[in-house]
């Protein structure tokens, strides 16, 4: 009974950690790409300095602004919370392992998309419309390749649950050549999501370029703050998505976890300082692209199993 209490203890804790090292990885990220672009850097802890003045600050709401407005942060930060009880760190299991699946994940990253959408367009400003009707334009190219390769680490694990997928590729590791296209299609899919350079730039505000920016202008205080935080959240997911079905060489444990997070978020610093912002219209080539390796992963896939199956 003792065990069994720890053990969900540490699998709790393991949640509260991922969402609490969240505005940690924005941090590391400004800083590798203020290094490669040779310029001051903001503190690594800015994040949260951010956090805690708005969540002090009293918000500014419109004055048409219904309950989907002020509900909206919350909900977007509670869909994303909810996501790192099941992501594993520093232990192969997690918290809802055998309650939610990848459809699951995705579909409340989803959500919580959704719903700024909608409020983005509750008050009817210009800009968030705009940027409500961008935001799910990329959407509706990204999902599909994560469903896409999602299914792919599923045909080879025969499991739908990231923890135990975790746990299949720690015992038998092998180099299967489909999962290399995959690896890279996940990587596309997590810049155009968390909205980094080349698809959206976080650190801008023109009108005619920002994207995510757009749908949270009229957002400020405790409001803006769940936002933001849910924003660096969703973006440790993805570093976590990329660890869990791709990085599983190592042993599972807290510093060789966080070492996996950190050198992730340096990698996709990096393609943001060697890249500048696609125009909008060359989004669809962007994440064409990323689609087509999805595919590829999963043909291939098939195509060795195919070969196993007729070879035994």
């Amino acid at each position: 009974m003792i065990t069994s209490l720890l053990h969900s203890l540490l699998l709790f804790s393991q949640g509260i950690f991922i969402i609490l090292l969240s505005p940690l990885m924005i941090g590391w990220i400004k800083k590798i790409k203020c290094f490669f672009q040779q310029r001051s850097s903001p503190p690594l802890l800015q994040l949260y300095y951010v956090i805690y003045k708005l969540l002090c600050k009293e918000p500014v709401l419109a004055e048409n602004a219904s309950w989907l407005f002020r509900l909206a942060p919350y909900l977007y930060f509670i869909s994303a919370a909810i996501v790192c009880f099941s992501l594993p760190f520093f232990m192969a299991d997690s918290f809802t392992a055998h309650t939610m699946d990848m459809i699951v994940l995705a579909g409340l990253l989803s959500f919580g998309r959704i719903l700024l959408a909608l409020a983005a367009m509750d008050v009817g400003t210009a800009f968030g419309s705009l940027g409500a009707r961008r935001e799910m334009f990329v959407a509706c190219l990204a999902e599909p390749v994560l469903l896409i390769v999602f299914y792919n680490t599923a045909l080879l694990t025969h499991t739908a649950y990231l923890s135990i997928s975790t746990q299949v590729f720690s015992q038998h590791f092998i180099l299967y050549p489909s999962l290399f296209f995959s690896c890279i299609a996940l990587i596309l899919v997590a810049i155009a999501e968390t909205g980094r350079v080349p698809i959206d730039n976080p650190a801008t505000h023109l009108e005619l370029t920002m994207i995510h920016e757009a749908i949270i202008l009229e957002y400020s205080g405790r409001y803006l703050a769940l936002i933001e935080w849910g924003n660096a959240i969703k973006f440790t997911l993805y570093l976590g998505f990329i660890a869990a079905l791709f990085m599983t060489f190592s042993r599972i444990g807290f510093f060789s976890s966080l070492l996996k997070f950190f050198i992730l978020a340096a990698m996709i610093g990096f393609i943001e300082s060697i890249n500048s912002k696609l125009r909008i219209f060359k989004v669809t080539d962007y994440l064409g692209g990323a689609f087509m390796l999805a595919v590829l992963g999963v043909i291939i896939t098939q195509l060795l199993m195919s070969a196993y199956i007729h070879s035994a």
